[in-house]
């Protein structure tokens, strides 16, 4: 007859494919949430320029492009201008396009302008 499979040997097969699953899935979800983010601030944002001050690498790398922190001067009709850090992926296309003293066009959630999560660059 068949031996019987260990318990704990159906416990291991099931936290690997559990642990599988979550590697998988994390990644898709964090995505998602993203994109509707930046959606929503493309539908309801308010649009302004930022003037690029300081610009930093942060040793990052996501699909080649780097991974760097902006310290930018936006100004968004409406609000008194500010300073922000924000942490952007920038495709090596248009690297170029962010550099010091560089103005980008910006757009922001009117609710929290000042928010770096909800700001976003557009980058041409």
């Amino acid at each position: 007859m068949f031996d019987l499979i260990p318990t704990s040997t159906i416990l291991i097969i099931i936290f690997s494919l559990g642990i599988t699953v979550l590697a998988i899935a994390i990644p898709i979800v964090l995505g998602v949430m993203n994109r509707r983010r930046a959606q929503q601030i493309m539908a309801t944002g308010k649009p302004g320029q930022a003037q690029i001050l300081q610009l930093q690498d942060t040793g990052m790398r996501i699909n080649d492009n780097p991974r760097v922190k902006v310290l930018l001067q936006v100004t968004i009709p409406g609000y008194a201008p500010y300073q922000i850090w924000k942490t952007v992926t920038v495709p090596m296309i248009r690297l170029s396009q962010v550099q010091p003293g560089a103005v980008v066009a910006v757009m922001a959630d009117p609710a929290e302008p000042q928010n770096a999560d909800k700001l976003g660059l557009l980058l041409q």
